[in-house]
C-alpha cells in the first residue's frame, strides 16, 4: 500500500516534469520565432539606413544644383533688367 502511494506520487511528479518539458519546448519555439523576427527587423533597419544615406547624398546634390540654378536665374534676370534700363535711358 505504501509502495502504491509512493509510485503514484512519483508518477504525478513525472507527469508534472513532462508538462514542464513540453512547456519549455513551446517557449523555445516561440523564442526562436521571435529571434528570427528580430533578425528580420534588424535587416530591414539596415536596409532603410542605407536608403536614407543614399537619399541624403542625392538631396544634398540636388540642393546645390538648385542653389546654382537660382543664382543663375537671378543673374540673368538682373542682366535683362539692366539691359532694358540702359536701353530706355540711352534711347531717350
Amino acid at each position: 500500500m505504501i509502495d502504491d502511494q509512493r509510485l503514484e506520487r512519483i508518477e504525478k511528479k513525472l507527469d508534472t516534469l513532462s508538462d514542464a518539458v513540453v512547456s519549455l519546448a513551446r517557449m523555445e519555439e516561440r523564442m526562436i520565432t521571435l529571434f528570427k523576427r528580430m533578425d528580420s527587423y534588424d535587416e530591414n533597419q539596415r536596409e532603410m539606413g542605407k536608403r536614407v544615406g543614399h537619399l541624403e547624398k542625392s538631396t544634398s546634390a540636388n540642393g546645390q544644383m538648385l542653389r546654382f540654378a537660382e543664382r543663375l536665374f537671378w543673374i540673368i534676370a538682373s542682366s535683362v533688367v539692366a539691359y532694358f534700363a540702359l536701353k530706355l535711358r540711352g534711347g531717350q
